[in-house]
């Protein structure tokens, strides 16, 4: 009989244990199991980062932690997320959002944000969400910045690859005779600017007297600037009196002229009038050149043979001298015989 009783302490002893231990990893993680189990659950599409013994924080406090977690029986895929809230003075209601966020670097936790609805009982499911962890945010961030990149150093290469191609031995030698061309051009345009101060120094007394004289010059404008005005005037009013119809009178007058003129030119090339008729017709010419033929012809006779037209001492040669009017009309009197 002692030793049955020995026994049973033995067990009670075992099974005290086992409970003591149980409470105390309950109690070390936040469950309190001597107190109502105020419990909610939330259902999730990711839980990364989250475990039994996750807190639960509203406004940062730690109000709770997640005692279990399960995959919802319907196969969606969802996990039902099962946590204790042991502040007895925080009232959920049912559109409560339970969000999983990132604490820190490295622990996520639920973070409760109250609703405006109507208290919710134990056991109720309320909303539930996810944001980023810090590291699927700085991934996120970095993935177009390691695109970008990896495209860079893929230009880069291709640039380099370029360059390497085209500094070839005979391109580099391009490059080197192209700076030798480029040194002594600038040692060219070193002296040339050298000669042109050299040039300005000498030219300074002349070019300085230039500046004078473009001075002088100004000056006198600047005097005479009353006497330009006066003169501006006046062509602006000789300009203003043509443009009030003298200009137009004067072009009619001269293009009436012209007219005129045309008209009497005409009239001269058809023999109208006595200068017509002069410039048309050649008679007179005629008339005048053999009138003039035969004045001539009168006064050869007048000199050669004075007696036919003055007798002063009364006496007349027999045999008078034949002129060379007197040849020409015999000839045109008797004309030679063919």
């Amino acid at each position: 009989m002692p030793k049955i009783k020995r026994q049973y302490s033995i067990a009670l002893m075992a099974l005290g244990g086992i409970a003591l231990l149980i409470f105390g990893l309950n109690y070390l993680k936040g469950l309190d199991l001597l107190a109502g189990r105020n419990t909610y659950v939330a259902v999730y599409d990711d839980i990364s980062g989250v475990n039994d013994a996750t807190p639960v924080l509203f406004h940062g406090y730690h109000v709770g932690q997640v005692v279990s977690s399960e995959m919802m029986p319907n196969g969606s895929g969802r996990i039902a997320v099962t946590f204790q809230i042991n502040e007895r003075g925080l009232k959920l209601t049912k559109d409560t959002h339970a969000d999983i966020f990132s604490a820190d670097l490295f622990s996520r936790a639920v973070r409760i944000t109250l609703g405006a609805g109507v208290p919710a009982e134990r056991g109720d499911t309320l909303i539930g969400g996810a944001e980023m962890s810090l590291t699927e945010s700085v991934g996120s961030q970095i993935d177009p910045l390691k695109r970008k990149a990896e495209a860079m150093i893929a230009g880069v290469d291709s640039v380099l690859t370029a360059l390497q191609t085209v500094l070839n031995p005979n391109a580099r030698r391009d490059i080197d005779a192209s700076f030798t061309n480029l040194r002594s051009t600038l040692e060219n345009i070193s002296s040339t600017t050298a000669k042109l101060d050299g040039l300005i120094a000498k030219e300074s007394l002349q070019i300085s007297s230039i500046l004078g004289n473009v001075d002088q010059v100004t000056a006198n404008l600047a005097a005479n600037n009353d006497h330009l005005t006066h003169i501006f005037a006046n062509m602006d009013s000789a300009t203003a009196a043509l443009a009030n119809g003298r200009l137009e009178r004067m072009m009619a007058d001269m293009e009436a002229t012209s007219k005129e003129l045309k008209e009497l030119m005409a009239g001269l090339k058809r023999g109208e009038g006595t200068l017509g008729k002069l410039m048309t017709d050649d008679s007179l010419y005629v008339n005048l050149n053999a009138a003039t033929h035969q004045m001539d012809l009168l006064m050869e006779d007048l000199r050669l043979n004075p007696h036919r037209y003055l007798s002063i001492f009364g006496r007349k040669d027999k045999l008078p001298k034949l002129s060379n009017s007197d040849i020409e009309r015999i000839r045109q009197a008797y004309p030679p015989k063919p």
